[in-house]
């Protein structure tokens, strides 16, 4: 005798279910990589990378690290002690960062604090966020890539006075950048090989002449590889 009706769509369902499981997990990515700087080792894995004008320092109490750009326009860039393989890796590399309140007030709206992917001497893609004008832009380096780059914007996702989430990921030829766990721009490179870089880094910049200090924080950072 042939099962109820109801009986087969439930079967179908559940079929259809762990098949949508099984295709997530196999889009989902590895992670290779964390810090949320819980202690003074885990915040000295951090390099220096670029800049000339920088302080850090790790926070005892916050568990996060403290960067100051002392002038501006000029920032201050730091690595984690992990990088590709291979030129222009595929990463998906996320930092949660915040612009403190003994930053200036008059000095907020030129202040951004970025991560960025294939870093390289000459090369990189670079997503920065203006947090006092709710603004992103999403950079590469050479410029180029087809006429996607650099893509600006405004977005809400984008939080004042608070922590916020950036992440860039790099696949292939698609460069994806978000804020807060919300898509803000995508764009397709149509030189990828021109941004060869192997290493990531999380920044805080100033554009604006000052001799005033940006001052950010840095937590949270990881770094995720598709499955094999």
């Amino acid at each position: 005798m042939a099962p109820p009706r109801r009986t087969r769509l439930a079967v179908v369902l559940l079929a259809a279910v762990l098949a949508l499981g099984l295709a997530a997990a196999a889009l989902a990515g590895v992670t290779v990589y964390t810090n949320n700087f819980s202690g003074r080792a885990e915040a000295k894995q951090l390099k220096h990378t670029e800049g000339r004008h920088c302080d850090e320092r790790w926070r005892r109490r916050a568990r996060s690290v403290l960067v100051e750009v002392k002038r501006g326009p000029g920032r201050c860039g730091y690595r984690p002690p992990v990088e590709g393989d291979a030129p222009g890796p595929d990463h998906d590399f996320q930092a949660e960062v915040k612009l403190l309140r003994a930053t200036p007030v008059g000095i907020r709206r030129s202040a951004y604090m970025a991560v960025a992917v294939r870093s390289g001497k000459s090369s990189r893609y670079e997503l920065r966020i203006f947090p006092k004008k709710h603004k992103y832009e999403l950079r590469r380096t050479p410029a180029g890539g087809g006429g996607g780059f650099p893509k600006k914007g405004k977005s809400r996702a984008i939080k004042v006075n608070k922590p916020n989430v950036l992440r860039l990921k790099a696949v292939g030829n698609t460069i994806t950048a978000r804020v807060n766990s919300k898509k803000v721009a995508q764009v397709t490179d149509s030189n990828p090989g021109q941004v060869d870089g192997r290493r990531l880094e999380v920044l805080v910049g100033n554009k604006r002449r000052t001799h005033k200090d940006v001052v950010a924080s840095l937590d949270n950072l990881k770094l995720q590889v598709p499955n094999p």
